[in-house]
């Protein structure tokens, strides 16, 4: 069991460090565009400086965990469970994911797969808009197998120091 749950630790921190790269490497470069603009957005600048803050999180994050650091764990958790919903509803959107995300979604608006919908990279949306129509519900089945072998491998850690004591 111990075998396993190393594995499922270091999926996990794949998956977060590896996502958490992708997104904050395209946050800054977005954010670069937008400030080296002349009549640059700043508005949209300081958006990217705190997606480019959670995905540096999601990344920092997965490099701990594959150091079997406790507080990584935990942030670990957040960050996979902020992962599991994606929402839309008139006036206001939501989704985020690092790595991959394999949606399981109904929507009454035209322009998004309903069913299974598979994603590779990193994307966060947290929009408030009079533009947003529609209803949009789904979960990240991705998100919720991480956040379970997350669980399994925290556990299995936490015999392991328990039977050393």
């Amino acid at each position: 069991m111990t075998k396993k749950a190393e594995l499922y630790r270091k999926l996990v921190a794949v998956l977060l460090g590896v996502g958490g790269l992708a997104g904050l490497s395209i946050a800054l470069w977005t954010e670069m565009s937008l400030l080296l603009q002349h009549a640059g957005n700043h508005i949209a600048a300081a958006l990217m400086g705190l997606f480019a803050f959670i995905y540096g999180t999601s990344m920092w994050t997965g490099i701990d965990l594959w150091r079997k650091k406790p507080s990584a764990f935990t942030w670990a958790q957040v960050l996979l469970v902020a992962q599991i919903p994606t929402v839309g509803f008139p006036g206001f959107a939501y989704y985020f994911y690092t790595g991959l995300t394999l949606y399981l979604s109904f929507s009454t608006r035209p322009d998004i797969v309903t069913g299974f919908e598979f994603h590779l990279g990193s994307a966060f949306r947290f929009q408030l808009s009079q533009e947003i129509d529609g209803f949009v519900w789904g979960i990240n089945l991705v998100a919720i197998l991480a956040l379970y072998l997350l669980g399994k491998s925290r556990a299995s850690i936490e015999i392991k120091q328990a039977s050393l004591i």
